[in-house]
């Protein structure tokens, strides 16, 4: 005799197939990892006074991207590290590239231009799996022979970050820094004057017009950073100039704080300290 099944057993049994169907979801989806941030800036980025103002060390190494037309300096951390990146006449470009440093430039130009200047960079943490949308790869001339570096954001996206995944060689390896001998001269970039020590979380100011690509919303669910709709400073209706919180002389107009900017948190925030680095660089930093 059939029965005919209990509606107990009929939820039971649609909790069980929706549990199912999330574990394969996750165990499909590629380990991706964060791995930096960069920031395009003017040449020479005078910005970094304002990344040292709030107690971070800039490494002394400038990197000149040959075949990129760009160079930078970074802020290192145990885990990653924020670098400051600008388009540089003295640096070469291969034939072929000229598109891309056109693009530099517009992010360098973002107060104007409507651009983005930030890039989000990954790392595997497993094999390369297949992402749910079109990629395309680039090897510049400064980059090990035979790497290449995994473009998520689309050729002729002129609203998005730029998001990519480094090659395995080009990777932060935290587990090597931390075994760094005491005297070893690396060691130094970690140490900064107000002893922060990893990354530990991002969140992404976007504009209130940004429509979110197939990587941004993506990467936001993996969990590999969190975004926020900006919001204008207003009083009444009414626009406002406020003072750059660190001190500049620099007055930010109030729709300066509706672009993009990134947040960044250190060692989850113990010291319950922040510092806005805007309109310097659009960047806050919590440590």
């Amino acid at each position: 005799m059939n029965q005919v099944p209990s509606l107990r057993t009929l939820i039971f049994l649609a909790g069980f197939v929706a549990l199912t169907s999330v574990r394969m979801t996750i165990a499909a989806a590629p380990e991706l990892e964060f791995d930096h941030v960069w920031i395009v800036v003017s040449r020479d980025a005078p910005e970094r006074a304002a990344l040292e103002r709030v107690g971070l060390k800039i490494s002394p190494n400038v990197n000149r991207n040959d075949g990129q037309g760009t160079a930078s300096v970074s802020a290192e951390f145990l885990n990653a590290y924020i670098e400051l990146m600008w388009p540089d006449p003295t640096v070469s470009v291969a034939q072929g590239a000229e598109r891309g440093l056109e693009k530099f430039k517009n992010r360098m130009n973002w107060r104007t231009s409507g651009w983005c200047p930030i890039g989000i960079a990954l790392h595997r943490a497993g094999p390369a799996t297949t992402l749910p949308f079109p990629t395309w790869s680039i090897a510049p001339d400064w980059m090990p022979k035979g790497t290449a570096i995994e473009v998520l954001t689309a050729r002729d996206d002129t609203k998005s970050p730029s998001f990519f995944i480094e090659p395995p060689v080009l990777a932060v390896k935290e587990e090597a820094n931390r075994k760094l001998a005491e005297n070893d001269p690396k060691r130094a970039a970690f140490e900064h004057p107000i002893g922060v020590e990893r990354i530990t979380a991002i969140q992404i100011i976007r504009p209130k017009e940004y429509q979110p690509v197939a990587a941004f919303t993506y990467l936001e669910q993996a969990g590999i950073f969190k975004s926020t709709e900006g919001k204008e400073w207003s009083d009444g209706g009414e626009r406002h100039v406020r003072p750059s919180r660190e001190g500049s002389g620099r007055a930010q107009r109030g729709n300066d704080e509706i672009q993009w900017a990134i947040e960044i948190t250190f060692d989850g925030g113990r010291k319950s300290q922040t510092k806005d680095l805007r309109p310097d660089l659009p960047l806050i930093i919590h440590y």
